[in-house]
């Protein structure tokens, strides 16, 4: 009988001595913020597919303040976080535990439960120090409340305001600029070589896509070569602890200043550039399909939001990513240049050529319409991408006109351009 009360007295003190432990971890609270899109895909994905079971096993031990950062209240305060936080991304989704910040549909699944358990042994976590975030905390908790009581009655949330075209132009101005500089070239030479395409068919004359390939081709490609050669250079600028995309600027850079090198001195152009060319567009499309497909965080330029372009409602087409159509595109080429290149039966595949970065140039125009215009940011990937494409059609109406009219479209004829620009 005293063994047992012995017994009872020890574990009666140990469990005096682990209540407050106990009493502590159940009042123990994580709190934080998450910023995200309604119109972005890796937002979407961390909501609906990976935050549920996140709350679920933390249940009412994790309160997480949802804001929509397409707003204009809402992208005030992202901003106000971070400078508060000194946070250099500026993507969503976008999570906030304390001083933690995670960011991406990858980073945020896999830190989030390390953050909040080490957060809870810890005694809780308050809300990140972020300039009027507590008041905005406690407006939502009597929000949600009283929509609870009068869910059945709940009126729509009133749309925010959509920022002006103004303001989107204004918020990222250099690569703005340069996307409707690329949007200009991009459509004019669709028009003006579609007209000229249309003519010959009509008319049975290829006299004005002659003139446009031997007087205009040349500068339009060495002013393409420019263009694109700043662009791999901002690209690179933006990612110099990024080994293999500095790899990939560099590359993209050495492609167009041997491009221009060989417009300048205004020798006959080889034909093997088409297939370059659109080489070098499937690395810039190869990179974007990856950061699509995995729904990882891009790595930006010196200048523009590549991640904003990407986490936006633009960035599938059908539920296809535009990467993978792009690359899909840039590899048709390649292997229709290779066709026709190597075996007659196909010389018909490098004819179309032309007809095919037709095609291409319409779409690169309406994505490169979309990015300044409409989603507000500019993505110097997709730029590339856009500049590549217009070298390409450029490229195939110098090598379709002379074959045409030299009724010799021998594989591997040579263009002679005109003279250096």
């Amino acid at each position: 009988m005293l063994h047992r009360i012995r017994l009872m007295v020890i574990i009666g003190l140990l469990l005096i001595m682990l209540m407050p432990a106990v009493v502590a971890a159940e009042e123990a609270v994580v709190y934080g913020v998450f910023f995200y899109s309604p119109t972005c895909p890796h937002c979407h994905e961390v909501i609906d597919n990976h935050w549920p079971g996140i709350q679920a096993e933390f249940g009412d031990q994790l309160r997480v303040l949802f804001i929509d950062a397409s707003g204009a209240r809402g992208n005030a305060l992202m901003q106000a976080a971070r400078e508060a936080l000194n946070i250099e991304s500026n993507g969503v989704p976008m999570l906030i535990i304390g001083r933690q910040v995670m960011v991406g549909s990858v980073d945020i699944p896999a830190r989030a439960p390390v953050v909040i358990r080490a957060g809870l042994a810890a005694g809780g976590i308050e809300l990140p120090p972020v300039p009027g975030l507590q008041e905005i905390y406690q407006a939502a908790v009597k929000q949600y409340e009283s929509e609870q009581a009068e869910q059945a009655a709940a009126e729509p949330t009133a749309p925010v305001e959509a920022p002006s075209l103004s303001d989107r132009l204004a918020a990222d101005p250099v690569a703005n600029a340069a996307a409707v500089v690329v949007l200009v070239l991009l459509a004019a030479s669709l028009v003006v070589i579609l007209t000229a395409y249309a003519y010959s068919l009509v008319q049975g004359d290829d006299r004005w896509l002659r003139w446009l390939a031997v007087n205009v081709g040349p500068w339009m490609i060495g002013l393409l070569a420019l263009m694109g050669l700043g662009l791999a250079l901002s690209l690179g600028a933006g990612s110099l602890s990024e080994v293999l995309v500095l790899l990939v600027a560099a590359g993209e850079a050495a492609a167009f200043v041997g491009l221009f090198v060989l417009i300048w001195r205004g020798r006959a152009l080889p034909e093997w550039l088409i297939p370059l060319a659109a080489v070098a567009g499937i690395v810039v499309a190869a990179y974007l399909a990856a950061v699509e497909m995995t729904l990882s965080e891009a790595v930006c330029g010196a200048v523009g939001n590549c991640n904003t372009v990407q986490q936006s409602q633009y960035a599938r087409v059908l539920n296809i990513p535009i990467g993978v159509i792009g690359l899909a595109g840039y590899t048709g080429l390649v292997a229709a240049w290779a066709a026709g290149r190597f075996s007659r039966r196909w010389l018909w595949l490098r004819r179309a050529l032309l007809e095919m970065c037709l095609l291409g140039v319409a779409f690169s125009t309406y994505l490169t319409f979309l990015e300044p215009f409409v989603i507000g940011a500019t993505c110097v990937w997709c730029l590339l991408s856009a500049v590549w494409m217009l070298v390409l059609l450029w490229l195939a109406l110098a090598f379709r006109v002379p074959a045409r009219a030299a009724s010799a479209a021998e594989p591997g004829a040579t263009l002679a351009s005109s003279p250096a620009p």
